[in-house]
């Protein structure tokens, strides 16, 4: 259990959270917000890598917290295997058996000891408990690093070698095996592919601990996450369910805050007319000044209504029309050196056809996308396109060519057609660059801003062949839409590579799935329907599966004073889980009839939204304690057998 107490976080002059109380009170939680709301050094604050300016954290003791950032630069020394077998929980497992048998012994050569000592003895087993059946599992080292993309002829090579990416998984690699109480994941599915996605979304629904995460894969959220937090203008609001869950519960939130907003500019305008129009007459001054007071307050509580991104909106210049027939493989293979990665290729690809290429990262997606732009020419058979048939190729090394110093909008001005200079800032708003964004050099955009504009240059000139190799790369949610709804709007041919299945399922028509080297497969239809016929290409070891815990040992130890005091415990605790469940529902239902009234405009606005604070704030305390009297229950009942 980890409660969040009064946080207060300042950073370069802006407040980041003012006094936030919250409980991360369900086992999968999703930290959303705009870039630079806060979620990282919400994450830090909790992994306690930075502090709050006021406030605590609170948590179990013994609570292992292990945070994974989007970015690091890890100092190994030893091979991948032994850099993840370094983090399994044997010397902790070794010191809590120590204070195991310590306490008992206590207990043992004196009856009166004192109580604590029973609550200690709890707490140590319940730890000890939880450890042992994690290392009832033979060998999950050897699982979680094939399905992270490693090979087992890989596992022998120094760690220091990979890319940054896969040290960055092997960083992952470590966080899964050694399975800590909370994980915090900032961006995990950075650097995996779709199969590797699926495996670690598998683990997560798998696994006991609670975990925290920032993804910009939409999908990947729905599919594991119980409870969203997003992070705005100093405070996490709270919305319990995933989220697809929170976008249309904030399309509600924003309907209500928006006339409220609406009510204040009234009352705003109606005050400051009749300021304007008194203050300098004497009879009425008195009364002005006190109207300029009641102005100045209501600005101060001036609801702060976030950004919405906007629809697209704008027509893009079409691609010249090429042949029905966009490209044709024959017997196609491909080699590098002794490694074969293609093998009897056969494949035609028609006119507006959108083409995912799946699978894991080193089988052979990037070759194939290489021959189809005429990169590379194939090692065996044919590649021949169709007649009229204009290629752009979109790769992420393209925002390395855009000219650092070039304002954006002199540079979107610079690759526009000139019948489209008018309606340039129209494009930079419907793809997120606001006219605060358009005097900034592209040297100190960040990476998801270059990829837009990078997008942006390829779109306004298109072939009628898009080859996209990972195109939703460091973009955020609200980009890879805007990205989306172009793609799905333009009238060209896509074959692109991506990781994201919610960007996946809404564009591609086919896909091609590269099972492994040499082994692909041309499926006539979307990725899920692809899953519903394949399944997820998860890769499970009869020695690495877990087997069910055998929990009679820890059984064994408790002696019969140690059952009547949990007893006691239990009876105890199913009190308190009553009471706040109780209590919960009460506010729950006070604060369903204020939003319907705040929802209908009717009673007193100001007094009701304070008194939906104060719920707010209520049930957040109640459901931590509902959840910690919970856990603990569960815990004793496993323990003492009740």
């Amino acid at each position: 259990m980890l409660v969040l107490k009064d946080i207060t976080k300042h950073y370069t002059g802006q407040v980041l959270f003012d006094h936030v109380t919250l409980p991360l009170s369900k086992n999968r939680t999703a930290l959303v917000g705009m870039n630079g709301s806060g979620k990282s050094t919400l994450m830090k604050i909790i992994a306690g890598l930075e502090h709050p300016d006021t406030g605590s954290m609170v948590t179990k003791k013994h609570c292992l917290i292990e945070y994974l950032p989007q970015q690091a630069a890890y100092d190994f020394t030893g091979t991948v295997y032994e850099e993840v077998a370094a983090w399994r929980n044997s010397d902790r497992l070794n010191a809590l058996r120590e204070q195991e048998a310590a306490i008992v012994a206590k207990l043992e050569s004196d009856p009166e000891a004192d109580e604590n000592l029973y609550d200690e003895l709890s707490e140590v087993v319940e730890e000890l408990h939880h450890l042992e059946v994690k290392e009832r599992r033979k060998n999950p080292i050897e699982t979680v690093l094939l399905n992270l993309g490693f090979e087992k002829e890989t596992w022998d090579r120094p760690a220091k070698t990979l890319s940054g990416g896969w040290q960055m998984r092997i960083a992952l690699a470590r966080v899964l095996v050694r399975e800590p109480d909370v994980i915090l994941l900032d961006e995990p599915t950075n650097y995996l592919d779709i199969a590797t996605i699926d495996y670690l979304a598998e683990w997560i629904l798998g696994f006991d601990g609670q975990i925290l995460l920032v993804s910009h894969d939409r999908d990947f959220l729905n599919r594991v996450v119980e409870e969203t937090w997003e992070v705005f203008g100093g405070t996490v609001a709270i919305y319990r369910g995933n989220y697809d869950f929170y976008l249309v519960e904030k399309e509600q939130r924003i309907k209500v805050l928006a006339r409220q907003r609406e009510k204040q500019d009234a009352e705003i305008k109606g005050l400051q007319d009749f300021v304007d129009k008194n203050r300098y007459n004497a009879a009425t001054a008195a009364l002005a000044q006190s109207k300029l007071r009641q102005l100045e307050k209501i600005k101060e509580e001036l609801i702060i209504l976030p950004r919405m991104a906007p629809t697209m909106t704008f027509r893009l210049p079409p691609p010249k029309r090429g042949g029905d027939i966009v490209a044709e493989m024959q017997g196609l293979g491909h080699r590098f050196g002794d490694l074969k990665v293609i093998e009897n290729y056969k494949r035609i690809i028609t006119r507006r056809e959108r083409i995912a290429l799946l699978g894991r990262n080193g089988f052979g997606k990037s070759t194939l996308m290489n021959i189809l732009g005429g990169e590379i020419e194939p090692t065996e058979g044919v590649c021949n396109r169709g007649k009229d048939i204009e290629i752009s190729y979109f790769r992420q090394h393209e925002i390395t060519l855009l000219p650092p110093d070039m304002t954006v909008i002199r540079f979107v001005e610079s690759v526009a057609p000139f019948d489209m200079m008018n309606r340039v800032k129209t494009l930079l708003g419907c793809f997120l660059f606001y006219e605060d964004d358009w005097d900034k050099k592209i040297a100190v955009l960040s990476g998801g801003e270059k990829v837009r504009l990078a997008f942006i240059r390829m779109i306004l000139n298109p072939g009628n062949l898009l080859l996209l190799d990972e195109p939703t790369t460091h973009l955020d949610i609200d980009s890879k839409e805007v990205l989306l709804r172009t793609l799905q709007d333009i009238d060209a041919t896509i074959v692109f590579v991506s990781h994201d299945s919610h960007f996946i399922n809404s564009l591609a028509t086919s896909v091609v799935y590269f099972r492994g080297r040499c082994d692909m497969i041309n499926f006539p239809g979307t990725y899920q329907e692809y899953l519903s016929v394949h399944g997820h290409d998860i890769i499970v070891e009869e020695k690495a599966k877990a087997k069910e815990a055998d929990v009679s040992a820890s059984k064994g130890k408790m002696d019969h004073a140690l059952r009547k005091e949990m007893r006691n415990k239990l009876n105890k605790l199913k009190k308190d889980i009553s009471a706040a469940q109780q209590e919960i529902e009460k506010r729950e239902k006070e604060k369903t009839e204020i939003s319907a009234r705040l929802a209908q405009g009717t009673g007193d606005i100001a007094l009701m939204n304070k008194r939906l604070a104060r719920i707010d704030e209520e049930l957040v305390t109640l459901m931590a304690q509902w959840e910690e009297h919970s856990q603990a229950f569960e815990t004793l009942s496993k323990e003492s057998g009740e």
